[in-house]
């Protein structure tokens, strides 16, 4: 065989020397590849299948994809290192599903867990395998402080509880316009806080704080009794005369949200945890990754529950510290015997039957004379 020229379509073409038949080699192998890439770029990227097959219905592109969405993503493997500062959150998506992810300082992805909830267990098996960083932070989620805890016992790192969350919930509580004295100083607090950048102001701060205190301490003590706000008691459940409520109850709640923060020391540990640089107050960094993936799903709205999860998968595997290059990916899957992808069990919810016969039932029986 020597080499003929090249085919209309551009591949290489070849001729027999004994014969002079000419035949053109198709290489199975690089075309499968270049599929998978297409996959991944529209996975990751934000046009539908339609726009990438060129058709008014993207059959062509869901015909061609087929198989691609049974590759395995690679593992994110721990790499042992020990960060500076993790940032941890969950994402809640489509089919009830809850991801929660563990984050570098850098926006690199370290490791992810696939829950059902939001809870103590589910950040547990997040965190399990990780080293603890120097700084750990988080919005404030029960189940993510209980799991810190529980993963790394003596050696937990210190939180840093999100300013940005702390405020929001202040926000909430106040609103952006209060009508109060106390609300306004505390309003005003609150916003300060996200612009404290070293140790001294910290301490401004807090001192800040405990006068505002001492300023508005018996607006924040002030008490309302059933017997004067009969309407109010009845929405708040309180029928005794005696029982009472405070007055300001929103202000005072932001308050002490404050107070309590400020005495666990998690509102400044983004200062001190690691001497001489200043580390990020806010989870944004673990944001910017779920606003990603909120964006992949609407790109993508209609997937099934298998081809989300995978999407999502293949989203931050690409974030991931170490992401291998999608050729490699795919050589080594076509190496191993092409493995399919594991589908992530799910509890189901359907009622227990009932063992034993029906009492009240549809079905009919010689007893109503019908036969």
């Amino acid at each position: 065989m020597r080499k003929y020229g090249r085919s209309a379509a551009g591949a290489q073409r070849w001729r027999c020397n004994y014969c002079g038949a000419t035949v053109c080699f198709r290489r199975e192998d690089q075309t499968q590849q270049a599929t998978f890439a297409a996959f991944i770029d529209y996975v990751l990227g934000k046009n539908a299948q339609y726009e990438v097959d060129g058709t008014t219905t993207g059959r062509s592109a869901r015909r061609r994809f087929a198989w691609c969405w049974n590759v395995p993503t690679p593992p994110l493997a721990v790499t042992g290192e020990v960060y500076d500062q993790l940032f941890i959150d969950g994402i809640f998506l489509a089919y009830n599903w809850v991801l929660l992810t563990a984050v570098n300082e850098h926006g690199h992805v370290v490791a992810r867990q696939w829950a059902a909830t939001e809870n103590a267990a589910a950040y547990t098996a997040l965190l399990d395998r990780l080293p603890p960083p120097r700084l750990i932070t988080c919005d404030g989620a029960a189940g993510a402080l209980t799991a810190i805890q529980a993963a790394w016992g003596q050696d937990a790192p210190p939180v840093q509880r999100c300013l940005l969350h702390v405020h929001r919930n202040n926000i909430r509580d106040l609103t952006n316009r209060p009508k109060t004295a106390a609300g306004r100083a505390l309003r005003a607090l609150s916003k300060q806080l996200l612009h404290v950048t070293s140790t001294s102001e910290a301490a401004h701060w807090s001192a800040l704080l405990a006068q505002l205190h001492s300023h508005h301490k018996d607006w924040l003590n002030e008490r309302t009794f059933a017997r004067d706000d009969p309407e109010e008691a009845r929405r708040r459940g309180k029928h005794k005369p005696t029982q009472w409520w405070y007055t300001h109850g929103r202000d005072r709640r932001v308050y002490y949200r404050l107070e309590r923060l400020t005495k666990k020391g998690t509102l400044f540990n983004f200062l001190t945890a690691h001497p001489g640089h200043v580390l990020h107050a806010t989870t944004n960094i673990a944001e910017s990754l779920n606003s990603r993936i909120a964006a992949v799903s609407y790109y993508h709205r209609g997937l099934s529950e298998s081809h989300l999860l995978t999407a999502v998968d293949w989203v931050l595997y690409f974030r991931w510290v170490a992401p291998k290059p999608v050729p490699q990916i795919y050589t080594q899957w076509h190496q191993a015997d092409r493995p399919r992808r594991w589908i992530i069990p799910k509890k189901s919810n359907k009622p227990n039957e009932k063992i034993g016969p029906a009492h009240y039932d549809t079905h009919t029986t010689a007893e109503e004379g019908l036969w």
